[in-house]
């Protein structure tokens, strides 16, 4: 997880993102006006993750003008352009909205973040994978979990990000994430709930 700070202009997102790629990007040349995945990749800090660096690459594109936005997508090479298309996030506002998500979609949600303590919320199971297998986990061993209070809704968004980061700020933040589940109980049988797992945030 971490914070982005959106580009302020289309020329200052078109000068940070037309940079070349990484050294091992050889076919990719800085300042050429076309923007590459590989270019994205860089900023975001990602390789191949080409969902992530699309929820990146719109949330740092989120403050311009509809006007300048289209002025830094036509610099997209085809590559890019298609996965901005496939990848590109729904903006929700409430938890009905996430329930009815698909898994592995990504997502913008705008609200204030409420930490909540270990105990209390709802207990459950990530699967995570272990060679050619996977085992359960508890919910709240992997991730420091949230309600996300939106404007309007009277029931927050359960949202979470890997423990090992630094905890969100408090205030309004725009959220950037993935739709995923975790089972309520061990059985193979069990229900499942929604949340969002947080890449990036803005404030």
């Amino acid at each position: 997880m971490e914070l982005i700070k959106p580009f302020t202009s289309a020329s200052q997102a078109i000068d940070l993102l037309d940079n070349g790629g990484k050294f091992y990007n050889i076919f990719t040349k800085a300042d050429d006006d076309i923007i590459s995945p590989s270019e994205v990749g860089k900023l975001a800090g990602v390789t191949f993750e080409k969902q992530k660096a699309v929820l990146y690459l719109q949330l740092a594109l989120s403050k311009l003008t509809s006007r300048e936005q289209l002025e830094v997508e036509g610099r997209f090479d085809d590559t890019l352009a298609d996965n901005f298309q496939k990848y590109h996030a729904h903006e929700l506002n409430s938890a009905e909205a996430v329930h009815a998500e698909k898994i592995a979609s990504n997502v913008l949600v705008k609200g204030s973040a409420v930490k909540l303590e270990e105990e209390g919320y709802v207990i459950g199971y990530v699967q995570i994978p272990i060679v050619d297998t996977f085992t359960l986990i508890p919910f709240s061993e992997s991730y420091t979990v949230y309600e996300l209070k939106t404007e309007g809704s009277d029931t927050g968004i359960l949202i979470a990000h890997n423990k090992d980061v630094a905890e969100l700020p408090a205030g309004p933040l725009t959220i950037a994430g993935v739709v995923k589940e975790f089972q309520l109980e061990e059985g193979e049988s069990s229900q499942t709930q929604k949340f969002i797992e947080v890449n990036y945030y803005t404030d």
